[in-house]
């Protein structure tokens, strides 16, 4: 189960368009897909025609509820495509989970209950902001898809989330395959041509070959509650999705083992709390589990 957060801190960038429909294109490859919208303005659910008003259960019971599970959560749009819809209060999660130990690892710990083989691809749909939310995420995933579009604001964006992304990786021992997508590309002005070259100047290694296009078509998509598959299949806008699709399914994650032991120990291990020690183990079958040690007399 390969795990991909879309983010971008800056907004206006297409980072939702790219979710949703690189989600639609992974089930055209026949790849079980579950979207997990942990942005507080609900886009990826409202964009695939889901009324976050009506679920009982949202990324915000997810995160603040420990007993609440991402299989209570889950939205079937249809078979292949799942979604974890968002809600509005979600903006209030900070401030719920101020106090409480281990609040950036929340989404990681849900995911780690998953069946690996129940998805192909995870998809989280991140807020345009560097906050608790977006560290759920980062911990959570192995990839980045970053869109980019052909601007001078989004170019400086880019190096600096660059930059706070190598430091979060450095700092949690986390490597993160990244995917930088440019989203919104007019090609016939020279601006985005002069653009798109200067991307690939400074960020070419981590660069997609496949570049998705303005079009009215997506926003139509978005509009009706559905993905561009759903809306036009032969388009070109389904066809540059489809290409990323196979561009990124091809390119399997690169695994920093050296590190590996140090960041599990880090996720699992015991540590020391306000509360007292934390233990954490992922042993979803399990019906019964001890704890012994020194505390116990062995």
């Amino acid at each position: 189960m390969r795990t991909i957060a879309v983010m971008n801190q800056k907004g206006g960038c297409g980072k939702t368009t790219i979710a949703i429909n690189l989600a639609g294109a992974f089930t055209q490859l026949d790849r079980r897909v579950l979207l997990v919208d942990l942005d507080p303005q609900a886009h990826a659910s409202i964009g695939l025609g889901i009324n976050n008003e009506e679920q009982q259960t949202t990324s915000w019971e997810l995160l603040l509820d420990p007993a609440v599970t991402l299989t209570d959560a889950i939205y079937s749009v249809d078979n292949q495509l799942h979604v974890v819809p968002s809600s509005t209060v979600l903006s209030g999660i900070e401030q719920e989970l101020a106090d409480k130990s281990g609040r950036e690892e929340r989404l990681r710990q849900k995911l780690s209950q998953l069946n690996p083989d129940a998805f192909d691809f995870v998809i989280v749909d991140c807020p345009p902001s560097v906050g608790l939310l977006t560290f759920n995420a980062l911990i959570a995933v192995n990839e980045l898809v970053i869109p980019v579009d052909a601007s001078f604001f989004a170019m400086h964006g880019l190096t600096k989330l660059r930059e706070t992304i190598k430091v979060i990786e450095d700092e949690l021992e986390h490597r993160l395959d990244i995917h930088v997508v440019c989203n919104n590309l007019d090609t016939r002005t020279h601006f985005s041509k002069d653009m798109l070259q200067e991307i690939e100047q400074f960020h070419g290694a981590v660069l997609a070959d496949t570049f998705i296009s303005n079009s009215v078509r997506l926003k139509e998509a978005a509009a009706k509650g559905v993905t561009i598959f759903d809306l036009e299949k032969s388009s070109k806008s389904a066809s540059q999705f489809l290409s990323l699709a196979r561009e990124i399914v091809e390119k399997e994650p690169r695994i920093a083992t050296h590190n590996l032991e140090s960041w599990i120990e880090k996720l699992h291990g015991p540590r020391r709390v306000p509360e007292g020690v934390l233990f954490a183990l992922d042993a979803a079958d399990a019906k019964q589990v001890r704890v012994t040690g020194e505390f116990t007399n062995w």
